[in-house]
């Protein structure tokens, strides 16, 4: 569908990983706390503090200080199966978070050292070897990774001594990688039978309730997320996974309660107050999301999505100046960031810098040559520059595409260049699903509006822009140009 949109991919996602026995978001599984373990020759008693350092840093997510901890005290002491299994563990979150391929194969070594020092009576050791062959699936593109992972928990958890605890850990690795091949149905049977075992599994409810709800069963998820909820009522993460659910089903008073719960728990928690300003920007409250928007920068400034999303609701509110700088910051973040550019660009047309506008259009579609949504409006402020004659050689293979292979995106630009008529164009809306025929309307209407406005028929383009002003599609790049040409 030819529309500039965010709206599907914006909601942020806590997941967990390797072991959750209780309400930490991720602790360390209790076999591998170097406090309360027997004597063991492999790990010398100069080292205690370090490893309980490290333990610690692990408990708050500090994977970088794990890192630095353990390596100091394998430097002296390369048998210290502990030290390994928490820098495993840390290089494995580390480099699946930040896609960091080379990160994560240098956990699963360590992982797999820890393993072969000491495994009979730490099954646990393997979580992160599990978890890193899962995610180098996703991070090499090759789903055999994900079955090595399969097959590996499968043979341990046909050992009769991997009960309790352990035992629904390995359950909900082998589910996380099921995810990846993907078979959804043995992934929710995994989850289940970790929840039968353990019903305080934090990671096995949430990876069930946001499996069911990926695969389209949406009663059956609310369920999941509701039993999420009783069984850890005191949890943040929890209420933010079910508000992002909620808002997808279209329920977004509940979601905005949900995320506002999570916030009550934990005030500092980033995720749920972009959530929330999300949601509210959905809503039309530009204003509040702004503000959740500016929350959320104050605690982590490193958001440039957040950055992008507070630029949408300043130009959503009318405010295209201070939306402008919002852009402008967020490339200084990524300068070869062709959404960013085109992102720019709109407000910059928006703005009446029409030439400006065109220079980011220009840019985006040369960093990313498929962003073909774009030829319409460079087309359309080409137009407006007086350069008709230069944009028909521009796009004239665009211009020459048979009528039964364009997109929609070709229909607008074809119509633009005086080449199909406004009644051919309104023909070629998609009218067999009622969303794609909302957002072409709307955009129909605009582009429709902004030729008779180029024309110098402005009462003509007024009544197109209210036309484009019904439309449900509020996010579209059309629908916010409509607002600004109305005016």
């Amino acid at each position: 569908m030819f529309r500039f949109s965010r709206v599907s991919a914006v909601l942020l996602a806590l997941t967990v990983s390797t072991a959750l026995a209780d309400d930490d978001k991720k602790p360390v599984p209790e076999t591998a706390t170097p406090t309360n373990q027997p004597p063991d020759p492999n790990l010398l008693p100069a080292h205690d503090q370090a490893r309980n350092e490290a333990d610690q840093a692990y408990r708050r997510g500090d994977h970088k200080k794990v890192i630095e901890l353990t390596s100091g005290v394998l430097l002296q002491n390369p048998k210290d199966h502990v030290a390994l299994y928490l820098r495993g563990s840390s290089r494995v979150d580390l480099g699946a978070a930040t896609r960091d391929a080379a990160l994560v194969r240098n956990g699963i070594a360590d992982a797999r050292q820890a393993i072969s020092i000491k495994a009979e009576d730490n099954l646990n050791y393997y979580l992160p070897y599990l978890f890193g062959m899962t995610n180098l699936a996703g991070l090499e593109s090759k789903p055999a990774h994900a079955q090595v992972a399969i097959d590996f928990a499968t043979q341990l958890l046909a050992q009769p001594k991997l009960k309790g605890e352990q035992r629904s850990n390995t359950l909900y690795q082998r589910a996380l990688a099921f995810q990846v091949l993907p078979d959804q149905v043995r992934a929710i049977a995994d989850y289940q039978e970790a929840i039968r075992v353990t019903p305080a599994h934090l990671g096995a409810r949430i990876g069930l309730a946001d499996t069911l709800a990926a695969s389209g069963k949406t009663v059956a998820a609310m369920n999941a997320y509701n039993d999420a909820v009783k069984a850890f009522p005191t949890n943040p993460l929890v209420y933010n996974n079910r508000g992002m659910f909620e808002q997808s089903t279209g329920k977004y008073e509940e979601a905005i309660l949900d995320f506002s719960k999570a916030l009550e728990l934990d005030p500092q928690f980033v995720v749920a107050i972009t959530n929330r300003g999300f949601v509210m920007m959905s809503l039309g409250n530009f204003e509040g999301a702004e503000n959740d928007f500016t929350e959320s920068l104050k605690l982590d400034a490193a958001q440039p999505m957040v950055i992008s999303l507070r630029a949408g609701s300043k130009l959503s509110r009318g405010d295209v100046e201070a939306a402008i700088k919002d852009y402008n910051e967020v490339l200084k973040w990524d300068s070869k960031n062709a959404v960013g550019h085109a992102e720019l660009g709109f407000a910059f047309f928006f703005a009446g810098k029409t030439q400006e506008a065109l220079a980011e259009f220009d840019l985006a579609a040369e960093l990313d040559k498929k962003l073909r949504f774009l030829h319409p409006w460079r087309y359309l402020a080409m137009l407006t520059l007086g350069q008709k004659q230069q944009a028909d050689a521009k796009f004239a293979a665009d211009l020459a595409i048979p009528a039964a292979k364009r997109e929609w995106g070709d229909a607008l630009l074809i119509y633009l260049s005086d080449k199909l008529s406004e009644q051919d164009l309104r023909k070629a809306i998609n009218t067999t699903d009622a969303k794609s025929a909302d957002a072409q309307i709307c955009e129909a209407e605009f582009f429709i509006g902004q030729r008779k406005l180029v024309a110098g028929q402005k009462d003509a383009a007024r009544i197109h822009f209210a036309a484009a002003l019904k439309s449900k599609s509020t996010q579209l790049s059309a629908y916010r140009g409509a607002k600004f040409a109305s005016k």
